[in-house]
């Protein structure tokens, strides 16, 4: 799931490259949150398009429900390859990753 996970990142412009998208995805995974991530997303214009102003408190609680409905639509896309979002991430995840 930590690939997965790096390769939505990505997707979302939430990291800004494989090795960080992979350093975040594991933190998150054990429910952390890691700081430079903040750091790195303070002038994210999707997130404050989201959000508003980002800051610490909004913005942690924020990453947080996006990792979680993130792992939900992931386990849907692997039931539904054909799903047209499926599709768009799987080919992030393989641009990444290599085959799945």
């Amino acid at each position: 799931m930590e690939k997965k996970l790096a390769a939505w990142l990505l997707q979302r412009k939430l990291a800004r490259d494989t090795d960080e998208a992979l350093g975040y995805a594991a933190a998150l995974l054990q429910g952390q949150f890691p700081e430079e991530m903040f750091a790195a997303n303070e002038r994210n214009v999707n997130v404050m398009k989201d959000i508003g102003k980002i800051t610490r408190e909004k913005f942690e609680p924020y990453i947080m429900e996006k990792v979680a409905t993130a792992q939900k639509m992931i386990a849907f896309w692997e039931e539904n390859p054909k799903d047209t979002n499926a599709i768009f991430f799987n080919k992030t995840y393989q641009q990444n990753f290599g085959e799945a």
